[in-house]
C-alpha cells in the first residue's frame, strides 16, 4: 500500500519526513523481513530509500531505531546510531524498541539504561519482531485517533517540544491524554519522571498508574 510521503529536511543522520495520516514510513532496508511482513497485514506502508539513523516514522513527529537480537549480541556499535538520534531535531519524539530475548536479557538491561538514563529518551522493550511490528501499527493507529478526535484542540501555550513529550508519555501504559498531562505538570521532563520515587507518583496519578510508570523505567526487563 503506498501513500504520499515529502521529504521536510534532510541531515545526515535524521532525515525528516512528511507522513501521511495511516501510514507509516519505513527505512527501505527493512523490506521483505520478518518484521515486515507483519506490520503489511496491520497497517499501510510507505518505504524511504534514506531515513539515516530511523528505521521507522509512525508520524511525522515521531523516529524509532528498533534494536534487534543480532544488534545486540554483536556489541555496542548500535550506541552510535541512537546517540545520532538523541541529538538530532528536538521537536520529534525519538523512541527506541529493543528486543529483549533469553539470550539478550542482560544486554537489553544495559540498553534499557543507556536509552533511558543516560540520553533521556524513552525505550520500549519487546520479546519478538512481531511484537515489534504490532507496537509500530499501534503507534501509527494511536496517531490517527489523536489528530481526528474533533474535540482536540492543542493548547496555545505548549511549545513543540513539550507537545512531544506529552505524545511520548501517553505511550506508557495506563497514562491517558489526562494523566499525562498532570504528570508532566509535576515531572517536566524523561529525566523528571525517570529520577521520581513511585510515592511521588503516587500523589500524582495514583497507585496503579504509578507503579506503571515506575516499572516503566525501573523494573528489568521481563522475557
Amino acid at each position: 500500500m503506498q501513500g504520499t510521503m515529502s521529504t521536510v529536511s534532510q541531515s545526515p543522520h535524521v532525515r525528516s519526513v512528511q507522513v501521511s495520516m495511516g501510514f507509516i514510513v519505513v527505512s527501505l532496508s527493512w523490506r521483505e523481513t520478518q518484521l515486515m511482513n507483519r506490520l503489511l497485514r496491520l497497517t499501510r506502508i510507505e518505504y524511504s530509500e534514506d531515513l539515516g539513523v530511523v528505521d521507522f516514522y509512525p508520524a511525522t513527529d515521531m523516529a524509532v531505531i528498533f534494536i534487534s537480537e543480532a544488534d545486540l549480541l554483536s556489541g555496542k556499535s548500535y550506541r552510535r546510531r541512537i546517540v545520532k538520534l538523541q541529538r538530532s531535531n528536538r521537536g520529534i519524539r525519538r523512541i527506541v524498541i529493543g528486543q529483549c530475548t533469553i539470550n539478550t536479557f542482560d544486554h537489553a538491561c544495559d540498553l534499557q539504561k543507556f536509552v533511558c538514563f543516560e540520553l533521556g529518551l524513552s525505550f520500549i522493550p519487546v520479546d519478538t519482531v512481531e511484537e515489534a511490528a504490532d507496537l509500530l501499527a499501534e503507534m501509527v493507529s494511536c496517531e490517527t485517533k489523536f489528530h481526528s478526535n474533533p474535540f482536540y484542540v492543542k493548547p496555545k501555550t505548549a511549545s513543540n517540544s513539550n507537545g512531544s513529550l506529552l505524545k511520548t508519555v501517553r505511550l506508557i501504559r495506563g497514562l491517558g491524554d489526562v494523566r499525562s498531562r498532570k504528570l508532566l505538570q509535576h515531572f517536566p521532563s524523561i529525566q523528571a519522571i525517570t529520577a521520581a520515587t513511585q510515592e511521588s507518583l503516587e500523589k500524582v496519578v495514583g497507585v496503579a498508574v504509578a507503579s506503571s510508570v515506575h516499572n516503566f523505567f525501573h523494573q528489568p526487563l521481563l522475557l
